[in-house]
């Protein structure tokens, strides 16, 4: 898993690099909090991990950014790093603005390495619940679809109306033998 480490203390973006390059994921490094952005759509960035405070775009403002972006990606988790010692003022701000959670610096290595796990399970939950959001419900009998109202439509109707899909019929080969055997 690629993880987006963005600072612009060279000492603290090489540090946390490094840790999470321990962890066993994949560390891509940058020190520009507006090039991030153009990171995070260009490669399969799964979790950014920002410094609080930095010129241009700060790291709430870049997790706002992230999240006011977030129809053209799949979803990335945001950690969020600082030095400063406020408690849950920040840790509240921090969430408020979209990260998923929040670290102070100096970075512990262990607790970190415990956070990318749990990273990764919330990434892949996500992505089994997207799956699961995606399927249609069809009846086995009758094969129509049930719509959020509970009401049942016919599948072409059904996927005419919920996208831009357009059917066209004919009959397959198997069905034109057992139904109309005269045509073989």
């Amino acid at each position: 898993m690629k993880i987006l480490i963005v600072d612009d203390d060279n000492s603290s973006l090489q540090l946390t690099r490094l840790h999470v390059a321990r962890c066993g994921y994949e560390p891509v490094t940058v020190s520009d909090s507006t090039r991030a952005l153009k990171v995070v759509n260009d490669e399969n960035i799964q979790v950014v991990i920002s410094d609080w405070v930095m010129p241009e775009l700060s790291g709430l403002d870049l997790v706002r950014a992230l999240r006011a972006d977030s129809a053209k990606r799949p979803y990335v988790y945001f950690m969020v790093l600082t030095g400063t010692r406020l408690g849950n003022i920040n840790f509240m701000e921090a969430m408020d603005a979209g990260a998923d959670d929040y670290m102070e610096k100096p970075l512990n290595k262990d607790l970190l390495k415990v956070r990318l796990r749990v990273a990764e399970r919330i990434l892949k939950l996500g992505t089994e619940v997207n799956t699961l959001k995606d399927l249609i419900p069809v009846c086995s009998y009758c094969r129509r679809v049930r719509r959020d109202d509970q009401a049942y439509e016919s599948l072409e109707r059904y996927i005419s109306k919920n996208s831009s899909v357009r059917f066209s019929h004919g009959i397959c080969p198997d069905c034109l033998a057992k139904h109309y055997p005269q045509y073989k």
